[in-house]
């Protein structure tokens, strides 16, 4: 059963990693005389020429979606000592499930905020984000460089 979760799990990232490659947009030539003017009275001829985003609208091509650094967050995260952090996707919901050093597993609903994970455990908000080893605050963790964390000194998991 792990094994086909890890499967499915890697392949899902496999499939969002092709996705989201970016493609270099083609430059327009330099002359400008090579060019047609176009009246800006004439309608385009087909709806396929009409602009898919508003004119006012900027979008940065080079910036990742924060679906895509949610879906990174997602899977199982192997902690020090026997702990862990697994994160699943259950329609537009997150179900967290943190296994402590006494091995007993704790569930929690968590929704996304930006590239994070929200989650209340106790009467608190929690955050999962992504970090690196050194932002866990866990000297066992030192030299990794795919983690997140929940609560800094306490709460890391990396993965290898």
């Amino acid at each position: 059963m792990r094994r086909s979760v890890l499967t499915v799990f890697f392949a899902a990232i496999a499939g969002f990693a092709a996705a989201c490659q970016s493609t270099e947009p083609t430059k327009p030539a330099s002359n400008a005389a090579s060019t047609p003017a176009v009246p800006a009275a004439t309608a385009p001829s087909s709806p396929a020429a009409v602009p898919s985003v508003s004119p006012g609208a900027t979008v940065d091509p080079k910036a990742p979606a924060a679906s895509t650094k949610i879906a990174a967050l997602e899977g199982v995260w192997p902690g020090v000592e026997g702990t862990s952090l697994t994160v699943a996707k259950s329609g537009d919901k997150y179900k967290v499930s943190i296994t402590g050093l006494d091995k007993k597993t704790e569930s929690f609903e968590g929704t996304a905020k930006g590239d994070t994970i929200e989650f209340k455990r106790k009467d608190k908000v929690e955050t999962i984000k992504a970090a690196t080893a050194e932002e866990t605050g866990m000297k066992w963790l030192q030299g990794e460089k795919n983690c997140v964390v929940i609560t800094k000194g306490s709460e890391g998991f990396c993965r290898k």
